[in-house]
């Protein structure tokens, strides 16, 4: 449903990259540098859809992803879980350093329309009959059922008992706005990589994946006879390679493999 919104004026450790050798093609960028590249990307876009280089502005209930954090338009602070389970605004955010571990929560979604919101001490934000918010619940029920709508890159945030969230200049949290004033906006940033774009667990392991697959092809190389100038390697999945390298055997687990090719002159068949 539409709810009119009015407008308020209101070092990382340094890695060396590996050794190019004379005549050995350069090939493409690796998928650790086009990361980077994403990142600072977003950093330096539009300062109102990104922040901290990686928290990006929610549109909708399927942009949402990972953790998330809850921005108030009216002074953009984050609202801040308090280990007493009440909550605030929190500090004015250090644009450097990101948000802080209580201005971080995880979103349940229940259903198309509504969702959970659990806070970093795994206490569920639950709408008292008083209006207060509190965050103490270690299960879901009705009062920690949350509605968000929508619109211009922000959110509202409707309870149970169709009252708004609202945050005051004072930093004050609660839910006893019938409608959706300047202090009921937020912005809804998500870390979880967007829609489309691959995780960043799931691009470190498919740049391992082909940094082994590499390494293997320049060991190989070394030995191989080229008889009928065809390059062979083993059709064994990687998995054996990761664990040796874990464990320092490596160069072991290489030669067990190299001995299995027919190609290689050097070991038995």
């Amino acid at each position: 449903r539409a709810v009119g919104f009015e407008m308020d004026d209101a070092y990382k450790k340094a890695k060396t990259g590996k050794l190019n050798i004379k005549g050995q093609s350069v090939g493409k960028p690796s998928k650790r540098r086009r990361k980077r590249k994403h990142k600072e990307a977003l950093a330096s876009g539009d300062p109102e859809s990104t922040r901290h280089g990686v928290w990006w502005v929610v549109n909708g209930m399927e942009d949402i992803r990972g953790r998330v954090i809850l921005e108030s338009v009216l002074n953009k602070r984050y609202l801040y879980a308090m280990d007493t389970g009440g909550f605030r605004m929190g500090d004015q955010p250090n644009e450097i350093e990101g948000p802080e571990p209580p201005e971080i929560f995880t979103i349940v979604k229940a259903t198309e329309a509504q969702f959970s919101i659990k806070s970093a001490y795994d206490k569920y934000l639950t709408v008292t009959s008083a209006g207060e918010l509190i965050g103490r619940a270690e299960a879901i029920g009705t009062r920690e059922m949350w509605e968000p709508i929508f619109q211009d890159g922000m959110i509202a945030l409707q309870g149970v008992n169709k009252r708004y969230l609202t945050a005051d200049e004072n930093g004050d949290v609660s839910v006893a706005s019938p409608t959706v004033v300047s202090g009921s906006k937020f912005r809804l940033l998500c870390s979880g990589p967007r829609q489309g774009e691959k995780s960043e667990k799931q691009v470190e392991d498919e740049e391992a994946e082909d940094d082994i697959r590499d390494f293997e092809v320049n060991y190989v190389k070394k030995f191989q006879s080229y008889q009928d100038r065809r390059l062979r390697v083993a059709d064994e999945d990687n998995k054996t390679l990761k664990q040796a390298k874990t464990t320092g055997r490596l160069h072991e687990a290489l030669l067990d493999r190299r001995s299995k090719m027919k190609a290689d002159r050097y070991c038995k068949i």
